[in-house]
């Protein structure tokens, strides 16, 4: 399991290599290790989360399909 600070690290990492802004991205979790990732993302995504990470998620998705996400960023 990859711990919260490496997630949100390799986001940002990402971001900065495909020439993204931060505030255009969007990052999907379910459990505390993902907590920084949430927070740094445009828009962070509880997907069938803990509660924690439902209180400071942008959405929630409470379904078995993670493909709703794309329903969330328009696409």
């Amino acid at each position: 399991m990859i711990d919260r600070a490496a997630k949100e690290k390799y986001l940002r990492e990402w971001a900065a290599a495909e020439g993204i802004d931060l505030e255009h991205t969007i990052a999907v979790g379910d459990g505390a290790n993902d907590l920084d990732m949430l927070g740094a993302a445009g828009i962070g995504v509880a997907f069938n989360a803990k509660p924690a990470v439902r209180a400071v998620a942008d959405a929630a998705i409470n379904m078995p399909y993670l493909d709703a996400v794309r329903h969330i960023a328009g696409v």
